[in-house]
């Protein structure tokens, strides 16, 4: 962690101010240990020259700067989301979901009615605690300096259906960039997919791909289908794609519809009978292996067209505990 300076003060009144803003001549305290500070400004710029910061007229046990940095963060972020909520102003904000690997965003006020600071959960005291009109706990936000979040902290959130938001900070000038932590969350434990009503895990997209490619018996065109995730879990069978051999009922029928020509084929190599994509004109079959480097590779390259519509969602998490029942 790089080394980290005061540059939030508290004034006579209570409120926070900035090194960069202070004026020489005026009282400051620690906003922590509440002892007094010493203003910092040379007023010299460039390189080599000291950031304006504060220091301490005299050592106090137990404030270090890393404590320093995550309460002046939180309330000044909090002091921030108040101002939006009082003069009804969203607070956007985006993450990549950690649980589809899509990029999601929205307003983070939306629900929103009050904002806590250290709101008592008997389990824990989130940083700033987000609450809707029901005085219900919708999203906490933990500032993370030193420490992350327990796991059994994680847990409780999760099972208490509270959107966990991590704000990593390294860095007193991190301060300075608060709009930009906000706005893009290092951790955002939510994801706007529906729930597995197994695991009650968050489900992930599926998505079935077209593959325009040529017939290997007679050359004619020919659509071939296959699904993927939008995650990077592991998938029925074990891999990232699902061939037709795995497809269930409906998911031939809308392969089908949508141009290719999936049925029951049997085969002489693997001595078994499953569905493969086949040819419209001759009736050859593309079988899993073929399949993956005569459409899905190429088509990976920009070599074949393709098309990749959403069909649904699917749990990872419960198909590789089925997929490891079967090893």
């Amino acid at each position: 962690m790089a080394h980290i300076l005061y540059t939030v003060a508290s004034d006579h009144n209570g409120n926070l101010i900035k090194a960069f803003d202070a004026e020489k001549g005026n009282s400051f305290y620690c906003p922590l240990c509440k002892s007094e500070l010493i203003l910092r400004k040379s007023g010299k710029t460039g390189k080599g020259s000291k950031r304006s910061h504060f220091a301490h007229r005299a050592l106090t046990p137990n404030c270090t700067p890393e404590s320093a940095l995550h309460y002046s963060f939180k309330h000044l972020l909090a002091q921030k989301i108040v101002t939006h909520l009082e003069t009804n102003s969203p607070l956007s904000f985006s993450w990549n979901c950690k649980f589809c690997d899509s990029p999601h965003g929205g307003n983070l006020l939306k629900k929103i009615s009050t904002v806590k600071i250290e709101h008592n959960l008997t389990v824990c005291q989130p940083d700033i605690a987000l609450l809707d009109q029901n005085e219900k706990v919708f999203a906490a936000i933990e500032i993370v300096v030193t420490h992350k979040p327990e796991p059994k902290v994680v847990q409780f959130y999760k099972e208490n259906g509270i959107i966990l938001i991590q704000i990593k900070l390294t860095s007193d000038k991190d301060i300075d960039d608060l709009d930009n932590k906000i706005a893009v969350p290092d951790v955002v434990e939510f994801c706007f997919s529906p729930k597995c009503t197994t695991c009650h895990n968050f489900q992930q997209k599926t998505l079935m791909t077209i593959i325009d490619g040529s017939c290997w018996n007679c050359d004619s065109t020919m659509k071939v289908a296959a699904i993927s995730s939008s995650s990077c879990g592991m998938m029925r069978g074990g891999s990232n794609n699902i061939k037709p051999s795995d497809f269930k009922e409906e998911e031939i029928a809308f392969a089908n519809a949508h141009g290719a020509f999936i049925k029951m084929v049997y085969s002489k190599t693997t001595k078994r009978r499953y569905n493969a994509n086949c040819c419209g004109q001759c009736g050859s079959f593309t079988g899993d292996h073929f399949l993956f480097r005569e459409f899905i590779s190429p088509a990976g390259f920009g070599e074949l067209p393709s098309q990749t519509i959403e069909f649904g969602f699917h749990c990872s998490h419960c198909e590789e505990l089925e997929f490891e029942g079967r090893e």
